[in-house]
């Protein structure tokens, strides 16, 4: 039968004795499966046989054999990769890529061109894979320490601003936009919150209100009866620097330029950098 017992390794300069291994293949692999051990066995033995004997070499019996069930095992199913009519090598390549922005990197022989169908393939491929996730995680570290950096930067251009605000009263500050002086105009509020229990200093949140609001807010006795009015009344709820909406950065970028002494402040920055 075609497949069945077509080529044999002789592992025995790498198994410290004489080792024998015969492959079978296609439909003859599927019969081989169904076969006791002891039929297989005397099958090998009769080609082996009929090889040896005409020689005048004989052939003994094995004093141990050991037949596989590759297609029985759940995680193999007796398969490994070939080129199929119509197929290429760069079949291999292919299955060989990452998916998903460097998220899921695939292994094994069938991702290895030069060694498919090998367990050295197989090998030399999950090395490969550990030097390709270990350059995606270096490369996503390097950008998460950038985007710290614009974090950082965007904070420390909000404090800037915070030093002189348009309006203070307990622990709430607020900047007002100054190209505008009607009071349905849009204000940044910031509230300051810590001291006691942060121990690190205070952390600051914020909010985008309008002007008016921001005045009544400040008519009111208390800091606590101010959470309660911009949380109850108004609606409005604190979040961090990086929660603040599109509309509220249009505002800072706005309040930055009404500025002239932030202006010349990041200027001066900026040109000792630049002569540094």
């Amino acid at each position: 039968m075609r497949g069945e017992f077509f080529l044999f390794y002789s592992y025995s300069s790498v198994s410290g004795g004489p080792l024998l291994v015969a492959l079978v293949a296609g439909e003859a692999a599927i019969r081989f499966e169904m076969m006791l051990s002891v039929e297989s066995v005397k099958r090998v033995l009769d080609i082996l046989k009929d090889i040896f004997n005409p020689k005048g070499i004989v052939v003994p019996d094995p004093v141990q054999a050991v037949c596989t069930r590759w297609g029985k095992d759940h995680f193999a199913y007796g398969s490994y990769s070939y080129v199929a009519v119509g197929s290429s090598g760069d079949d291999y390549d292919i299955l060989a890529e990452s998916v998903g922005d460097g998220r899921v990197f695939f292994a094994g022989e069938a991702t290895n061109k030069q060694h498919p169908a090998t367990m050295h393939g197989a090998f030399l491929s999950g090395m490969r894979e550990a030097a390709n996730i270990l350059r995606v995680a270096k490369r996503r570290s390097l950008m998460t320490i950038d985007t710290t950096k614009s974090v950082n930067q965007e904070n420390d251009d909000l404090n800037k601003l915070f030093v002189k605000p348009d309006l203070t009263f307990g622990s709430f500050s607020a900047l007002f936009d100054l190209n505008l002086n009607d009071h349905d105009s849009s204000s940044l509020l910031r509230v300051k919150i810590g001291g006691v229990v942060l121990d690190s200093g205070s952390l600051y949140l914020y909010a985008w209100l309008s002007k008016k609001r921001v005045i009544e807010l400040s008519q009111v006795e208390g800091d606590e009866n101010r959470m309660r009015m911009l949380n109850r009344n108004f609606g409005v709820s604190l979040v961090g620097r990086k929660g603040l909406s599109s509309a509220a950065e249009s505002l800072i970028a706005n309040i930055k330029l009404s500025r002239p002494n932030f202006n010349e402040t990041e200027n001066g920055l900026m040109a000792e950098k630049e002569n540094s």
